[in-house]
């Protein structure tokens, strides 16, 4: 049987790169999670043993303020596309990893770093361009009970424990995307 790894590799080296269109859009407007405030996503992620992952700075510089450094953070030093300082975000990881991801798609670049880097302890991931849809890939490749949290815009941050289904849903979006 194949695994996800083995399809969106694929995928990736077909296309190289994958676009949102409007019914894959409509799919990830809802919420895939619950919606946490900053303090209840600290509760959350301070109980982890397991891998966890941030996409977005705002959910990555809530978890450092907290004193806890993600194992995988996806970031753009923006917030609602203003720049921010990340100084914070950048002394947390020695290792960055800088990738290209325009907005509204995702790069095979931007799947080759995280598939590479899954696993790997305090690693950072700088997007030139939009990190926004690296939370549907991370969800798709993560081994089951990783966290994978992102911001929400005006409403907090969502947070999954990857399963099964998450995952199997994940990867069906990726794969409607042109």
């Amino acid at each position: 049987m194949k695994t996800s790894k083995d399809e969106l590799k694929k995928l990736f080296e077909e296309r190289g790169s994958i676009e949102l269109n409007n019914n894959t859009r409509k799919l990830l407007s809802g919420s895939h999670g619950k919606i946490l405030s900053g303090k209840k996503f600290v509760e959350l992620i301070s109980k982890q043993k397991n891998y966890i992952i941030t996409v977005g700075d705002m959910v990555t510089l809530t978890a450092i303020s907290a004193g806890i450094i993600p194992n995988m953070a996806i970031f753009d030093l923006k917030t609602e596309r203003r720049k921010i300082d990340g100084t914070e975000i950048i002394k947390a990881y020695k290792n960055i990893k800088k990738v290209k991801n325009p907005a509204g798609k995702i790069t095979g670049e931007l799947f080759s770093v995280i598939i590479k880097n899954l696993g790997k302890k305090r690693i950072g991931i700088k997007v030139n361009g939009e990190e926004d849809l690296a939370a549907t890939l991370c969800i798709a490749l993560s081994d089951y009970n990783t966290i994978v949290a992102w911001g929400v815009p005006g409403k907090g941050i969502n947070a999954v424990k990857i399963n099964e289904k998450r995952a199997i849903h994940a990867l069906s979006i990726i794969k409607k995307m042109n």
